[in-house]
């Protein structure tokens, strides 16, 4: 092992503590923890040794430089046992003490911000399909990103097409990401659901809390708390307002057996004015859809002063041609008003006035990820986060 950490150290002339000075960005705990590379322990240095190998080949340059950043996690001394020396993992908390590597809670999202910012090549296994609402362009993206693959003994780095994947997908995968954050997902990375469908009381009031797990306790993730179960949790969907393809806002709702949503242009008070004009959000009636949520499935009827349109999204495909929503208008003896509501699909989306959009999330437990809401209300009639008008 000893020569090992000899070959590490020669390993610190390719490494830079700033992004800007660097060739590369690598994604250090995905590929430290990428066991399809080299030796079979669950983390490795070595991968790092065979991905900068595999980069001076790549460039033809024996000087090449990277970033690399990693989650804090990767270095935490309890996990030194799953390197193949206890020692890799001391030697990575003195690179991040000396400034040669960066490493914080979640890396991801500096990576990506590093990325799109400066341009620089990412080297990562990962699809960062939960990062694609905050960064677009990562979606189709063929030019910026770098897989590490086996080659026998060695590793070779493969241009990847980062696909398009449908709005419902990066929804769900960004949750996952956050439930990961709060201990939420059991051994095989599932969501514990035995948590997220029950509903939680903090002590402290007036506190609508958000769960984390500690020694196999709820506690509430902002005071510390620990949680009073109150019984089953409603389900919830999850409907984002989009404005010129950025989410600024989200709803959620209940499912009700009797009661209909009204979405209307209260719910576009909170999105500031520098993404959404006041006379864009006048064009939006007060009450412009009305929405019934049931059994995991949305209808909506059109109650707009002006026609609403819904269409298709195909992922990496074009949208299919929009079409008129039903309106209430059209209510007849022949078509009463609860015959005139439309199925509103997980991979549609229905335009509210030119530019603004309402999509389905693919979150299954919303309203637990207070993050997901990018710009806060200015004034809300209620302190809960459902929507604020029931007929």
């Amino acid at each position: 092992m000893a020569s090992d950490m000899v070959a590490f150290r020669h390993m610190e002339r390719h490494l830079r503590g700033q992004a800007e000075g660097a060739d590369f960005l690598v994604d250090l705990s995905n590929v430290v923890r990428e066991t399809a590379l080299g030796v079979g322990t669950s983390r490795a240095l070595g991968r790092l040794r065979l991905v900068l190998r595999a980069l001076r080949e790549w460039t033809g340059d024996p000087g090449v430089t990277v970033h690399a950043i990693a989650d804090n996690s990767l270095l935490h001394q309890r996990y030194d046992r799953c390197f193949p020396d206890p020692a890799e993992g001391a030697l990575l908390r003195e690179w991040r003490d000396r400034g040669l590597i960066a490493a914080i809670d979640k890396a991801d999202p500096d990576l990506l911000d590093h990325a799109k910012t400066l341009g620089t090549p990412v080297v990562s296994g990962d699809f960062f399909r939960g990062h694609r609402g905050e960064h677009p362009w990562i979606q189709g993206n063929r030019d910026q990103f770098l897989k590490p693959e086996a080659q026998g003994r060695s590793v070779r780095l493969v241009p990847r097409d980062m696909r398009v994947f449908a709005d419902r997908e990066i929804s769900r995968e960004g949750e996952r990401d956050a439930l990961k954050v709060r201990n939420l997902l059991d051994f095989a990375g599932r969501p514990r659901a035995d948590v997220l469908n029950r509903s939680w009381r903090c002590p402290i009031r007036d506190c609508n809390p958000s769960p984390s797990l500690r020694s196999g306790k709820a506690v509430c993730r902002l005071h510390g708390t620990l949680l009073t179960d109150v019984g089953p949790r409603r389900r919830r969907v999850q409907l984002k307002i989009l404005v010129d393809g950025e989410c600024h806002a989200w709803e959620n709702v209940t499912e009700h057996e009797h009661k209909e949503f009204v979405l209307g242009r209260s719910h576009l008070v909170r999105i500031e004015e520098c993404h959404l004009s006041e006379a864009r959000r006048l064009s939006i009636s007060r009450h412009h859809l009305l929405i019934i949520a049931r059994q995991g499935m949305l209808r909506v009827l059109d109650t707009s002063s002006r026609t609403s349109r819904v269409r298709t999204l195909r992922p990496g495909l074009e949208p299919s041609p929009w079409k008129a929503l039903p309106h209430r208008d059209e209510e007849s003896e022949d078509r009463p008003r609860e015959r005139l509501f439309r199925a509103f699909g997980p991979d549609e989306e229905i335009e509210l006035t030119p530019g603004v959009v309402l999509r389905r999330s693919g979150q299954r437990w919303p309203g637990d990820r207070p993050e997901g809401v990018r710009a806060r209300p200015r004034k809300r009639p209620e302190v809960d986060d459902e929507m604020t008008r029931m007929v």
